[in-house]
């Protein structure tokens, strides 16, 4: 969070929910599942315009903070601690969404579980939203490093790498503190093709009808560093359940 945070304005996370509502075409009031919620910056906001929300995250601290600034705020929003690979969540919701990259960090069956209890958790109809890094920009792009001047005076290095035989991508961070303090983080997710990550919703009644290459709706192509998705659960609800 020390790495990122900083990076997260409001008028960013503002840009983000207007798009998530949007693509979502959440009705007024929808009850809403916020995968990954992280200490609840989309959540909170979600909150704010009257949606009911419920944000589930590994991690109890991020989730403490969530709930003081849903408190903050003056909304309500529930923050439960759960694995995304066992979601008990049975027919529920009208939207999901899994946004800022919160997908895709275990085995290829595992993150098949993580969609087919999105898939189980939805209502008939439901929607779900992901957003990932685009493998085709990382083909074009395969190596990448960079360094970034923070607000705060801080320095972020990062370093991304696709391996060609997983399909994963490795990331490498480096955070140098204004006082010098230094913050090191490396993770590798598993990156999807439009094509993969479509064929994988659809194994579970999840029916693509949006793509963006990012949050201000440009076009998905091989420049656009972002993979989104939006996604209709069909009538019949979900198919398979790799379980």
């Amino acid at each position: 969070m020390r790495i990122y945070r900083p990076t997260l304005t409001a008028e960013r996370t503002g840009a983000e929910v207007d798009f998530i509502v949007s693509a979502l075409a959440l009705p007024e009031g929808a009850e809403l599942l916020d995968l990954a919620c992280g200490y609840g910056r989309h959540a909170v906001a979600m909150a704010r315009r009257g949606f009911r929300v419920t944000g589930l995250d590994f991690n109890p601290h991020y989730l403490e903070i969530a709930r003081e600034e849903a408190r903050a705020a003056g909304v309500e929003a529930r923050f439960v601690t759960g694995d995304m690979r066992e979601l008990g969540f049975d027919g529920g919701f009208d939207g999901i969404y899994s946004f800022f990259t919160s997908f895709g960090y275990f085995s290829d069956a595992e993150n098949e579980r993580v969609i087919a209890g999105v898939a189980r958790a939805l209502r008939p109809r439901g929607r779900f939203l992901i957003d990932m890094v685009n493998r085709d920009w990382l083909l074009t792009h395969p190596q990448q490093r960079t360094w970034t001047q923070r607000d705060d005076g801080a320095l972020l290095m990062e370093e991304i790498t696709l391996d060609l035989q997983s399909s994963r991508v490795i990331s490498r961070q480096t955070l140098i503190e204004s006082e010098g303090a230094r913050v090191q983080k490396e993770f590798d997710l598993r990156a999807y093709t439009c094509a993969e990550l479509t064929a994988l919703l659809a194994r579970h009644g999840l029916v693509r009808d949006g793509l963006w290459g990012g949050s201000d709706r440009r076009e998905h192509s091989t420049e656009s560093r972002r993979l989104i998705l939006a996604a209709a659960l069909a009538v019949d609800g979900p198919r398979e359940d790799p379980r």
